[in-house]
């Protein structure tokens, strides 16, 4: 009888595990079929996409297209190993792409001229190294900043957060499984101090004027925070842990939902018929209308701004934030505000899009693990690696086969 139990309970673990294993699979399976993958590789946007994004049946999150009714994603952008290698780099796909949402019209001029740190555009792709590099990015940036501030234990936090990176670029190089697995743990633990300090910050900032030295704070401090927050969970992924390193990205997406929403109406601000006057170029008055339209989730978001704010298209108090007076004349502002607040209201979104995209890539990957996934040099003639642009993976499957049937 024993024995039988015993035998049982094997037969149980077993089917439990299969069952699992199977589980896990399925969750990165691509096609209804339960082939694990059927990508198509593309180095200019393919014309479904074009049509897609302009029809709003489909949006960008980040590096990540995908359906705007159940979000499947169906599209992975992903830099070329040459990119920035070659004279002949371009991000022509990537300007495409973003054109063609409708969204980040001003922060696409500032990403393409490097003037402003991002996010990467996606997960895999970039080393742990590039990782790094792109938050010693602020470091410049944090010296200006921390120039101006007295207190000693601000400046630490600088320290420190070098430190940890030091660390990490270390245990990188590291040949011993066990150290990297120790190291990852302690950069982690560093990384999470100095990202709970940032975001401290961040809400002393809410409560403070938004004026244009705490708006720079304001954007490098979430920029900063973020780009811990991705470095996290590539220390993560490196050592195999995906499942963490996906639960750090969710955790940190949810934190910072709240603070971009918050920040972008803080800069919006209250008198937003001014945003509808003649003076207002038609790429600014573009610009508000796409960040409407992701603060309050739709597409079509006109009547709904008009009702909102329709009182204050007749009030001359309202608009003279725009003008200032010379003798007995009022003349329109050489630097009107909303040319600094709707730039870093779009800056931001796309970090926050970017890392928001970062989560979908790990949910969404067509493989087991990530090294897979990074491994992926593309089905077409020219190897991923091999290429000096972006690229675009495609989910065939949900373009030629049965959504619904699809995970």
């Amino acid at each position: 009888m024993i024995k039988v139990i015993t035998t049982l309970l094997f037969v149980l673990i077993a089917i439990t595990c299969v069952s699992a294993q199977t589980q896990v699979d399925s969750k990165h399976q691509c096609t209804p079929n339960g082939e694990q993958r059927n990508i198509t590789t593309y180095f200019e946007v393919p014309e479904f996409i074009a049509t897609g994004l302009t029809d709003g049946s489909m949006e960008r999150v980040g590096g990540v297209i995908r359906y705007s009714d159940d979000l499947q994603t169906i599209a992975w952008l992903r830099q070329g190993g040459q990119m920035g290698q070659v004279a002949e780099s371009t991000a022509g796909l990537l300007e495409h792409v973003t054109r063609l949402s409708g969204s980040g019209h001003l922060a696409l001029g500032q990403f393409l001229a490097s003037v402003t740190p991002f996010l990467n555009i996606s997960m895999a792709g970039f080393s742990l190294i590039e990782h790094i590099t792109g938050i010693r990015a602020h470091e410049e940036e944090l010296e200006r900043i921390y120039d101006r501030v007295s207190e000693e234990f601000q400046r630490n936090r600088e320290v420190e957060l070098l430190a940890a990176l030091s660390f990490a670029e270390n245990s990188f190089t590291a040949r011993s499984t066990a150290y990297k697995h120790e190291a990852v743990v302690h950069v982690s633990y560093e990384l999470t101090i100095a990202r709970a300090q940032l975001m401290r910050d961040l809400a002393e900032l809410l409560r403070a004027e938004m004026n244009n030295e705490n708006s720079r704070l304001a954007m490098t401090y979430q920029i900063l925070a973020m780009k811990v927050c991705a470095l996290s969970a590539r220390l993560r992924l490196e050592i195999g842990e995906d499942d963490a390193a996906l639960d750090g990205l969710s955790q940190c997406v949810a934190e910072h939902e709240d603070y971009v929403e918050r920040f972008v109406r803080k800069w919006l601000g209250n008198r937003r018929a001014l945003y509808f006057h003649e003076s207002v170029d038609d790429q600014y008055f573009e610009s508000y209308l796409s960040i409407e339209r992701w603060l309050r989730g739709q597409r079509d978001v006109l009547p709904d701004i008009v009702r909102a704010y329709r009182r204050g298209f007749w009030d001359d108090t309202v608009t003279e934030a725009l003008y200032t007076r010379i003798g007995l004349n009022k003349v329109l502002v050489e630097n009107p505000f909303y040319q600094d607040s709707l730039p870093n209201s779009e800056i931001l979104i796309e970090n926050y899009q970017r890392l928001v995209g970062f989560e979908q890539e790990l949910q969404s990957m067509c493989v087991p693990t990530f090294s897979e996934w990074e491994a992926f040099e593309g089905d077409e003639g020219v190897a991923i690696s091999d290429h000096d642009g972006f690229v675009m993976l495609v989910n065939q499957a949900l373009i030629d086969g049965d959504r619904e049937n699809s995970p």
